[in-house]
């Protein structure tokens, strides 16, 4: 029986689909003739990495490393400033998805929480409230997702075992991977139709939108 549930942010209740500008500014600012796409995936490989090796930083002093690098390895010696800001910039403008707040009503009683890797200052950034009852962000815990100590902090709060928590997230790494190390059971929002990651557990349930939770849960 699923007695809560907690929610990823970024990419599952809320749409930001701005990422890409960080990469495409480095890509005309300094004419590379990389893709964009390719600045794209070093920069994510380059963040989940950054994310998993102590001590702990946050996200502008984690992306500013993140970033240098990046920039490093294409070859540009410029201060990677600017993209910080960019990044900041995309990731406190953000929309919740057209199904977020509907699905969120529709579980009623059932508890609901947010596990997020977000800093204090995204969440300050947020000009909507959402009706869950607390939200979990790596800044406060010191640690990011897959880390399951987020998972594990939302389950001390909520007080219900593990099993009986579902997690709905976007990430086959962060989500799935993360919440299933904590004991949880996943539900993996998998809107492009993507294949799970190597190394990555098989959720519980896959759902191609939020709408089709409230089903699962009856």
């Amino acid at each position: 029986m699923i007695r809560a549930v907690t929610f990823d942010a970024y990419g599952t209740l809320l749409r930001n689909d701005d990422m890409v500008l960080v990469p495409r500014r480095i890509v005309a600012d300094h004419r590379l003739s990389a893709p964009v796409d390719e600045v794209l995936r070093r920069w994510i490989e380059g963040y989940h990495e950054a994310t998993q090796v102590a001590p702990f930083r946050t996200l502008r002093k984690l992306q500013k490393e993140v970033l240098s690098g990046v920039l490093q390895r294409f070859g540009v010696d410029a201060d990677p400033a600017p993209y910080v800001e960019l990044f900041f910039e995309v990731t406190t403008r953000v929309e919740l998805y057209p199904d977020a707040l509907a699905t969120l009503a529709a579980l009623g009683s059932l508890p609901s929480a947010i596990v997020s890797n977000a800093d204090h200052e995204h969440l300050a950034a947020w000009h909507f409230t959402l009706p869950v009852r607390f939200i979990v962000i790596s800044e406060a815990v010191r640690a990011y997702k897959p880390d399951p100590r987020l998972f594990r902090a939302a389950l001390e709060r909520l007080e219900i075992p593990p099993r009986d928590v579902l997690h709905v997230g976007d990430s086959d790494v962060d989500d799935v991977k993360g919440a299933k190390a904590a004991g949880m059971r996943v539900a993996w929002l998998n809107r492009e139709r993507r294949a799970l990651g190597p190394g990555v557990p098989r959720p519980d349930f896959e759902i191609p939108d939020l709408t089709a939770l409230p089903p699962l849960l009856r």
